[in-house]
């Protein structure tokens, strides 16, 4: 009877059946011991390789954060890869955040898997910072309203108050609420406007793909970056690709599915699957290195002063062309930080590549002086000339202290930025760089050339403290229609002719002489002699 049983049960095995739906399987204990591929009791010894993992999975997510900060080159410089919206190197940003901040699960952070992976875009099973990337390439595209070169109308701003910083706030509520337009005068501010059009249900459904048709942000805006005209791959990342239409983002073309729970199921799915094999001893679990942990810390450090150090060319936080010590240059800091272990190769290959497609050009550093360290008084080219004029009037040296310490902006900044291909990046004064106010104070002091009598006319007072009126065109008319009385005009100017053209400096000797005179008296009176007589 037993035999006959095992035979029937072998028939029944073996017999084909026809096909039927699938269904979600029904687990039972007895099935359990036979199916080890997904099965509950598989849970505990993945869960535990998932935690002892962490360390490993951690390393492997800083070279990642890394990575992407070596790609993305300096932050405070606009470049290719340093956009208003998503570019090519905001992706591994975002990988890199969330494989630091979930290295228990890299299932979820997507830590194994590439930065786009066309499949697992398009079956919604992309890792979680990879469907975040792609929901913010969607839905804040970049625009070539707001390049690496200008972001009219905040930089540069439309001149309306006069002041550069409220004049910037305007131009960004302005393009904020959709009342700007480019600089040419015919087309919307595009970045604000071209953000948060695509609906969810399009990128749940999974039918939406990245083309020029429904992605204005697909085509680069800064092309011009490296030697190939495009962003070059690097550091594991994608540039762009060259096509017809330009330089395409590196998801182009790509189907988008966004299912943020797929991540936490492949998760769960990899809990009940068969343990892994691979690690120390099969066991399942790696254990990182010294040299992995050393190295991962140092490319971090390096990383870190190329994303962040605010004392570059271009900055607006290192005046002019960012003349400081050699030693203290970025090259020199992430130099320095190599040699804590010269074998390290992902800084090597950084240094070896220092003008890559992740650093901004030289034109998009003279564009970035020219936009960002202006003045606090946001002037026309010709309010600015009268302005500089005015100044010159009371004494030559004026228009450089007040441009190098930024109370108005460098003529050249001006020229340059309102056409960078015809104008030559050439400070007039030095450009805005307190380092030389200085050398200007010092020349007030002696050049002896200080002319007042300009100043007995109301409208060049009222043009040099609020210049934002407007030029005040010194003609008898228009100091008819807003000047001083006549009689008071003419006394102050024949008071300031009576003190001199070096009034201000003669004064200001009589003043320190009197003062020296004065501490000298004060001393004496309380210093012994015989110690005074020793300086």
């Amino acid at each position: 009877m037993a035999a006959a049983a095992v035979a029937a049960t072998s028939a029944v095995v073996m017999s084909p059946t026809a096909s039927k739906p699938s269904q979600v399987p029904v687990r039972h204990i007895d099935t359990r011991l036979v199916d080890s591929s997904a099965d509950i009791l598989n849970v505990p010894i993945n869960l535990f390789d998932s935690i002892a993992n962490i360390p490993s999975n951690e390393i492997q997510g800083l070279d990642v954060l890394s990575n992407s900060l070596f790609f993305g080159g300096d932050w405070w410089v606009p470049n290719a890869t340093n956009l208003w919206g998503t570019d090519p190197g905001d992706i591994g940003h975002y990988m890199g955040l969330l494989d630091v901040a979930l290295p228990f699960a890299p299932q979820i952070s997507g830590l194994d898997q590439p930065e786009i992976d066309p499949t697992a875009m398009a079956n919604g099973t992309a890792g979680l910072a990879q469907q975040i990337a792609m929901l913010a390439a969607a839905e804040l595209p970049v625009s070539a309203s707001c390049d690496a070169q200008t972001c009219y109308p905040m930089t540069p701003p439309n001149v309306i108050t006069g002041s550069t910083a409220f004049d910037r706030d305007i131009g960004f509520i302005d393009a904020l609420t959709g009342h700007a337009t480019t600089q040419g005068g015919s087309e919307p501010f595009g970045l604000f406007s071209n953000w948060l059009q695509v609906p969810l249900s399009d990128l749940t459904s999974g039918n939406y793909t990245f083309t020029t048709a429904n992605d204005p942000g697909l085509v680069d805006p800064s092309p011009d970056t490296g030697t190939g005209g495009g962003v070059a791959s690097a550091f594991g990342f994608d540039g762009t690709t060259a096509s017809a239409a330009g330089n395409l983002m590196p998801w182009a073309n790509d189907t988008f599915k966004l299912n943020l729970f797929g991540p936490f199921q492949d998760y769960y799915n990899s809990l009940l699957a068969a343990p892994s094999t691979s690690g120390i001893d099969g066991t399942g679990i790696d254990i990182p290195s010294s040299t992995s942990i050393l190295e991962a810390f140092q490319n971090l450090a390096a990383s870190s002063v190329v994303a962040f150090d605010p004392f570059v060319e271009g900055s607006p936080a290192c005046p002019a062309l960012c003349n400081i010590p050699a030693a203290d240059t970025q090259t020199a800091l992430v130099q320095d930080i190599l040699a804590w272990d010269p074998s390290n190769t992902t800084i090597q290959t950084y240094l070896s590549s220092s003008a890559t497609d992740s650093t901004a050009t030289q034109a998009e550093t003279y564009d970035a002086i020219a936009l960002l360290q202006t003045g606090y008084y946001n002037l026309t080219p010709d309010q600015l000339a009268t302005y500089d004029a005015d100044l010159a009037a009371i004494n030559p040296e004026l228009p450089a202290l007040f441009t190098n310490d930024g109370i108005v902006t460098d003529p050249n900044y001006l020229a340059y930025a309102a056409d960078p291909k015809t104008t030559t990046f050439d400070p007039t004064y030095g450009g805005y760089d307190p380092n030389l106010d200085g050398q200007d104070l010092l020349t007030l002091l002696t050049n002896n050339d200080w002319n007042f009598t300009s100043l007995g006319n109301a409208n060049t007072v009222g043009f040099l403290l609020d210049p934002a009126q407007g030029d005040p065109g010194l003609t008898g008319a228009a100091a008819s229609a807003s000047s001083l009385d006549p009689s008071l005009s003419t006394d102050l100017s024949a008071l300031m002719s009576s003190l001199g053209a070096t009034a201000g400096a003669d004064s200001l000797g009589q003043i320190l002489a009197e003062v020296s005179a004065q501490i000298s008296a004060d001393l004496s009176s309380f210093v012994p002699q015989s110690l005074l007589s020793m300086f």
